[in-house]
């Protein structure tokens, strides 16, 4: 049987391709390096579970001049690598993910499971 991982592909949501562009090259470097691990099912050392989602729902977190970036990605499905969010962590509360990007979060996953159920889910149901 064939690896699906061999050929993952990579799906930017919302305007997390556009936020990429904007980011510190270093950053950009790191969260690129994570992506392409993931499409080989690989995890990154800077990548851990979004405590919020759990398992499959990956954060990346960089620094750059007293800057945090986060990367937020979903890696559950063996056929797609979801970009979910990129953003500067503006947060004054400690580690807190502050609401409007939680919001964003939540929806784009929303959004990331109903695209794999219409692109992959019928795929599967037949292998």
């Amino acid at each position: 049987m064939k690896d699906p991982t061999q050929n993952r592909q990579l799906i930017y949501l919302g305007s997390s391709q556009k936020d990429t562009e904007k980011l510190p090259l270093d950053v950009r470097d790191v969260f690129a390096e994570a992506l392409r691990m993931a499409l080989r099912g690989e995890t990154h050392e800077d990548a851990k579970i979004f405590r919020h989602y759990g398992s499959g729902v990956f954060e990346v977190v960089a620094d750059h001049r007293n800057n945090t970036f986060r990367e937020i990605y979903l890696a559950k499905y063996p056929e797609v690598i979801f970009v979910i969010h990129i953003f500067q962590k503006k947060s004054k509360k400690g580690i807190a993910t502050p609401k409007p990007d939680m919001e964003v979060i939540e929806k784009r996953l929303k959004w990331a499971a109903k695209i794999y159920e219409e692109e992959y889910g019928k795929n599967r149901k037949k292998g």
